[in-house]
């Protein structure tokens, strides 16, 4: 297996304005497997690090898991806390302010030759999405990178083409007409109330039959279901951010009931509400726990 592990802070040099830097620069923990299309890295950068401008070789997808940073420059900066996900483009300046917590990252290093014209294009400009299905398929990969054994390479990916596919489909998401774009909108700021087909296509100007049709042709599904899906994606933030009751949890998101939910959830994330709080909190406790006795702070 061609996988690398280190843990040293002092092992890097701050890059200088406008570098071409490599996307552990900064990292003080980087655990690395070697793919068919590139690299997958699970990295931790300390708190309060700053990064100047600086660009990368490769194309990056970077799925935060933890913590986080501002990318850009004051007043301009581009909140990228987790569960952000990034597509840089190879080349493409950015820098890097890290917030007051140690900040969790699944890098994908891409070699987009390899993966076909459709992924090439789809990550040839930059993206800022927030997807739950997407940081789910991350923290598999860094879960298996931090506790490997034989079968690691192929969950690994596994786990990073879905990740990929995902991401691709999501920059398709954004070129279609505008009245498409406005629907999305509408069901994005008012996700938690009892939508009608005639309310939407009445918000954006538009025959009902149409939106319905023109959405299902465009996004491969019903509004309905596009719907579900926001709420799934509010519930989760909840789950992973706040002691809410779970019941709760699915009022608060527009769910007539946790049943509700619970189906819902199971049909996008693959998992339930609670055993999803429960890996997320497990995951930032696995994170905080220092790894050396020595390291502890003094009493």
């Amino acid at each position: 297996m061609l996988r690398e592990r280190w843990n040293d802070c002092t092992s890097w040099h701050n890059p200088v304005m406008g570098a071409q830097v490599a996307v552990t620069a900064g990292a003080s923990r980087v655990e690395g497997l070697a793919v068919s299309f590139g690299r997958v890295s699970s990295m931790r950068f300390p708190a309060d690090l700053q990064l100047p401008a600086h660009s990368h070789p490769d194309t990056n997808i970077a799925v935060v898991l933890a913590g986080g940073w501002f990318a850009g420059n004051e007043p301009h900066e581009r909140d990228c806390f987790a569960p952000t996900v990034l597509v840089e483009p190879a080349g493409e300046l950015h820098a890097n302010r890290f917030g007051a917590a140690e900040t969790a990252v699944l890098s994908l290093t891409l070699e987009a030759e390899r993966l076909g014209s459709v992924v090439g294009e789809a990550t040839r400009r930059f993206l800022h999405v927030r997807d739950p299905y997407i940081e789910l398929l991350a923290r598999r990969a860094a879960n298996e990178l931090e506790e490997p054994d034989d079968v690691t390479p192929l969950a690994v990916e596994a786990a990073a083409l879905e990740l990929v596919a995902r991401v691709a489909r999501s920059v398709g998401l954004e070129r279609r007409p505008m009245w498409l774009g406005k629907a999305r909108a509408v069901l994005h700021d008012r996700y938690t109330d009892p939508l009608s087909l005639t309310e939407i296509a009445d918000a954006i100007g538009i025959e009902p039959e149409r939106l319905a049709r023109g959405f299902r042709r465009a996004y491969g599904e019903s509004l309905a279901t596009y719907l579900r899906r926001i709420r799934v994606n509010a519930a989760a933030r909840l789950l992973a951010t706040t002691d809410e009751p779970i019941s709760r949890v699915a009022d608060e998101v527009g769910f007539a009931d946790q049943s509700h939910l619970t189906r819902w959830f199971g049909r996008y994330l693959e998992t339930t509400p609670g055993r999803y709080r429960g890996s997320a909190r497990n995951d930032l406790i696995k994170r905080a726990r220092p790894e050396r006795p020595d390291l502890l702070p003094p009493s």
